[in-house]
């Protein structure tokens, strides 16, 4: 078991969610993030992967995966019934950061954002990223100010204007 720490920067990072179980040998479906910037090649079994639940996580070995409309379907070793595979819905699927491109110096993965300073292009603070989530359409950013109060910002190019990763600052520009 593994505990997630904002602000530190993970070995893993997040690439879907295990939706539900298919058929009786132990293959349920795994829902990507990111279609667009899917890569593969972090499944090809034999495939070390991550599945985290809230703050607990477990590595497990990718058996089996194939592609599908809805996403991909997968088998984990260990899990080779449709009742061992259940037991997984809910969970996120998470790969070593290494099976991703690496960012170029203006870019950055969303998860490492989390626990940074957040600052407006005029310079006043608005607090501390606590978390992430994705909306549907994007991911979202939520703020807790120094009062205790939330914002939800998306993290998107008209938002988002620049990531420090040395000091740890996202700096942003909401059109207020």
């Amino acid at each position: 078991m593994a505990l997630r720490v904002p602000g530190m920067v993970s070995e893993w990072l997040p690439f879907g969610v295990l939706r539900r179980p298919h058929g009786t040998s132990g293959e349920i479906l795994l829902h990507i993030f990111n279609s667009d910037g899917v890569q593969k090649a972090g499944l090809v079994p034999p495939a070390r992967v991550r599945l985290a639940r809230s703050q607990a996580s477990q590595d497990v070995d990718v058996v089996a995966c194939r592609r599908v409309q809805e996403g991909f379907l997968v088998r984990f070793d260990g899990f080779a019934s449709r009742e061992a595979a259940a037991t997984l819905v809910g969970q996120e699927l998470q790969l070593p950061r290494t099976a991703f491109a690496p960012v170029g110096d203006a870019e950055f993965y969303v998860e490492d954002i989390v626990g940074c300073e957040v600052v407006q292009a005029d310079g006043k603070l608005l607090g501390r990223i606590s978390g992430t989530f994705w909306n549907g359409a994007q991911d979202v950013m939520t703020i807790v100010g120094d009062g205790g109060g939330e914002r939800l910002v998306p993290v998107v190019p008209e938002y988002v204007c620049r990531f420090e990763r040395m000091s740890r600052r996202l700096i942003v520009d909401l059109h207020e």
